[in-house]
């Protein structure tokens, strides 16, 4: 019978009681020791903290070169919470600037610095500053603009007397440190944020090397009023090798990216009289086209977000030499994109196979300039193509030449690059060209030597413009670039509903676009069938509720002659024909010398001048023949001169006269009646005069209703418009009815002042004498000697309320004298009555006529003159 085994299950229970019991022992001897250390370290803390924190101010206050400001509250000293380190921290604390100044500003404030060093060195009295750590500073340095900054405020090792306290450091640990530089002799602003930096080193030896990772936001960096980079995030994990002796740093193993953007860096820099020497290379790594954009500043940002790319995009940099403050180091980048395409996102177009190859380089102050090289460029465009290439030399006054060849669709090219002010366009663009010009003159700050070649054809283009009524459609144009011209071989279209063909030639036109101040000359010819004025001088933002709105001037700068040939021509109400002549512009004044058109049943030969250099008013004169017009069409074209004593509806017949204009209308074509000045020389055949409110009123006396109806078979005078006063000489109208001799004034506000004679036939005498009781009452019926018979009247008042009275024969003997009318020319009264056309040249033209000429020269003081009206050569006839 086998014998149970007792022992085998007791060697496990023992095992584990004694590991327990081990345990049980370390945890113990750990929270003794924790205490012991807690103990110590209370101990030490209150034995030694104020000798500690009095030993550490005292000898900084030795290497400061400026006053800190701290609270003696805002002082502690720790052994636990930097633990292994023993540490004094500063909060709170406040340093001014390290200058010489009486009134210093502050350097910067810190929320906390702590210096850690060994506990070994509070007993031997010895410190070594091992670690620092900064937080929540506002760092401000400065360098005014000689060269003095405000930031050395660290002695030097030669003025530090003591050896039992300096700094050994091995780590300095930043956060959340705003700097603020400002160096007003490099012209150098630098906004950032240090969120994180660690920076690991023997930094107290000669030699070390330097290990860092560091986040930073870049609120602005800007040199020279250049800005490069804004609102950026910047993570640079940085390797380097320091020699203190000779300042030098060797970059080795360093990445920056900025934003998506990855670049490695290499090289040295020698920072040596604080004038550092670069030799500096930098490479753009796995670089593409979103990453490059996504650095393009805020404010073009919302148009950059309207596209989408994808495509491999390059970038290598060199950096090389010193900078100071007179002095930039030579910058070179080769960078530029291969086989990409770009996708407006909205419409979905796209720009395929995009190539671009470029060359920067900021110069050599010595023998090189600055130059900017984008050679070539090429892209293609639904079933259309674009290349060029462009190279500027000295990119503060750049020099330039360049070519450039597409043929695109202007409906794709539009939709993808979103021109604001093209509502819609459609058609086909295509050109050939080349350019070139040197930079601006350092006296007049124009360009200079600017020359062109090349072709460029608009087919069948249709564009209408946003917030503008037009419509620009039929497009067709065929240009030749030369030198500083346009040559326009020939140019076809329609404005809304009006169409030309246009030829000639731009002078200096690449001068007057790119320079200031320039002037261009325009020699062409346009023939039109229909020209439509009224259209193409509303305002864009014309009111559909409101008459049409003009607005028209003149740039100095435009010197045109332009041949005109117009089939028909409508502005407001004159319609005219058959329009041939030459208009000119120059010094803001537009001639037309002369120009014969078909209108009202007649035709018209006229020359004249808008004189434009008055910004705030326009000064119209023109002289004018017509011939065998319609005068009720006249009246209406001309929207009755601004009066209404004689209306189209008061007028009929074919007239022929002379007519001299003068005017001052505002940019909108508003005429100011005051400066209003016209003469006429008029001749009217088979006239009538119907419902003329004067004649009207004076058959209340003389019981005529024919005066109602007037036909006369010739009426011959000279009508002068003047100070809105319509002066009418003697005048007589013969008619079957009745014929009638009268003079007089009519003002724009219808008041009147007439003298009549009126001669009856014997077939109405016997009304005339019906009424001989009344006649007889009010005043005389005079026989001419001849058996006709005479009534003498004078109208005064308004034509509203007129005062009608029969005047004595002898009241009105010298009519004729009083209200005559001395033939002037049109440049006499002008400079008479306005004080203008006196020293003005701008009419004396060869093709002119001897009697169209003007010498004109507005806005001069004018000066009332009262002229004598001179005694008629004969004596006139006792009864007017």
């Amino acid at each position: 019978m086998d014998t149970p085994n007792n022992t085998t299950p007791s060697a496990p229970i023992k095992k584990s009681s004694e590991l327990f019991r081990i345990l049980k022992r370390i945890v113990i001897s750990i929270f003794v020791l924790l205490l012991l250390l807690a103990g110590g370290g209370f101990f030490i803390v209150y034995y030694y903290q104020n000798n500690v924190k009095e030993y550490i101010i005292a000898e900084l206050n030795k290497q400061l070169n400026t006053e800190i400001i701290v609270d003696g509250k805002d002082i502690d000293f720790s052994i636990i919470q930097n633990f292994p380190y023993a540490s004094v921290d500063f909060k709170n604390i406040k340093a001014l600037d390290a200058t010489h100044s009486e009134t210093k500003d502050t350097l910067f404030k810190a929320g906390r610095i702590s210096f850690q060093f060994n506990l070994k060195n509070i007993f031997n009295k010895n410190y070594r500053i091992k670690k620092v750590e900064i937080d929540n500073v506002d760092l401000k340095i400065r360098i005014d603009k000689n060269g003095n900054d405000n930031y050395h405020f660290w002695k030097t090792s030669a003025d530090t007397n003591t050896t039992s306290f300096s700094f050994a450091l091995q780590e300095i640990v930043l956060k959340q440190v705003h700097v603020y530089y400002k160096d007003q002799q490099r012209k150098q602003n630098i906004d950032l944020v240090i969120r994180q930096s660690n920076l690991n080193g023997n930094f107290s030896n000669d030699n070390y090397s330097l290990e860092t990772i560091t986040q930073l936001f870049i609120n602005h960096i800007q040199i020279d009023n250049g800005n490069y980079l804004r609102n950026k995030n910047v993570y640079a994990e940085v390797s380097l090798n320091v020699d203190t002796k000779i300042e030098s740093y060797k970059i080795k193993d360093t990445k920056i990216t900025i934003e998506n953007l990855l670049f490695e860096v290499v090289g040295n820099v020698i920072a040596a009289n604080d004038q550092p020497i670069f030799n500096v290379g930098i490479r753009g790594k796995d670089m593409n086209i979103k990453s490059v954009l996504s650095l393009i500043p805020e404010k073009y940002k919302s148009k950059i977000n309207e596209y989408e790319s994808d495509g491999e995009f390059y970038f290598n940099s060199t950096i090389q030499g010193t900078w100071s403050g007179n002095q930039t180091p030579q910058i070179k980048a080769d960078f530029g994109i291969k086989n990409a395409d770009i996708t407006q996102v909205k419409d979905n177009i796209v720009l395929h196979h995009v190539n671009l190859k470029g060359h920067y380089s900021n110069g050599n102050k010595g023998s090189e300039p600055s130059s900017l090289t984008l050679i070539p460029f090429s892209a293609t465009i639904d079933q259309g193509s674009i290349a060029g290439e462009l190279t500027l030399n000295n990119l503060s006054n750049p020099s330039f030449h360049g070519k450039i060849k597409a043929d695109i669709s202007l409906e794709k090219l539009q939709r993808f690059v979103k021109i604001d002010a093209v509502e819609t366009i459609s058609g086909q663009l295509k050109i050939d060209a080349s350019y070139s010009g040197d930079g601006r003159n350092s006296n007049s700050g124009n360009y200079e030597n600017i020359s062109t070649s090349g072709d460029l054809w608009i087919a069948y283009m249709n564009i209408k413009l946003k917030n503008n009524i037009l419509n620009f459609s039929k497009i067709n144009g065929d240009f030749k670039f030369y030198n500083n011209d346009l040559v326009i071989n020939k140019l076809t279209g329609n404005i809304s509903s009006s169409d030309f063909e246009f030829k000639g030639s731009f002078k200096n036109i690449m001068g007057f676009i790119l320079k200031e101040n320039e002037d261009v000359t325009i020699v062409a010819t346009l023939n039109s069938t229909y020209l439509n004025l009224n259209e193409i001088l509303a305002n864009k933002d014309e009111d559909a509720t409101s008459k049409s709105k003009y607005k028209l001037k003149f740039s100095e700068h435009i010197d045109a002659n332009l041949n005109t040939e117009i089939q028909h021509l409508e502005f407001r109400k004159f319609d005219a024909t058959n329009i041939r002549g030459v208009i000119k512009l120059q010094d803001k004044k537009m001639i037309v010398d002369p120009i014969t058109l078909s209108t009202m049943n007649g035709t018209i030969t006229t020359s004249g001048l808008v004189d434009g250099s008055d910004s705030t008013e326009l000064l119209v004169t023109c002289f004018s023949e017509v011939n065998k017009i319609n005068i009720t069409k006249m009246f209406q074209q001309f929207e009755n001169f601004g009066q209404t004593a004689i209306t189209d509806k008061n007028i009929k017949g074919v007239a022929t006269f002379k007519i001299q204009f003068a005017s001052a209308l505002s940019p909108e074509l508003d005429m100011d009646m005051d400066k209003l000045y016209t003469g006429i020389d008029l001749s009217i055949e088979n006239g009538e005069l119907n419902n003329v409110e004067s004649m009207k009123n004076l058959s209340r006396f003389i019981e005529l209703k024919e005066l109602e109806n007037i036909r006369f078979a010739t009426l011959k005078n000279q009508i002068e418009i003047k100070n809105q006063i319509v002066s009418i000489p003697k005048m007589e109208i013969k008619s079957t009815a009745i014929n009638i001799t009268a003079a007089g004034t009519h003002s724009f506000k219808n008041e009147i002042n007439y003298k009549l004679k009126l001669s009856l036939s014997e077939l109405l005498s016997k009304k005339a004498k019906q009424a001989k009781k009344q006649n007889e009452e009010f005043g005389e019926v005079a026989d001419d000697g001849l058996g006709r018979t005479n009534l003498f009247l004078s109208m005064t008042g308004t034509i509203d309320k007129p005062v009608i009275k029969y005047d004595a024969k002898s009241a009105i003997q010298n009519v004729k004298q009083d209200l005559k009318v001395e033939k002037q020319t049109l440049k006499a009264i002008m400079k008479d009555e306005f004080g203008l056309f006196k020293k003005d040249s701008a009419l004396n033209t060869k093709n002119s006529k001897a009697d169209t000429k003007f010498n004109i020269k507005w806005k001069e003081e004018k000066k009332e003159e009262k002229k004598e009206l001179k005694k008629p050569k004969k004596k006139e006839e006792d009864d007017f």
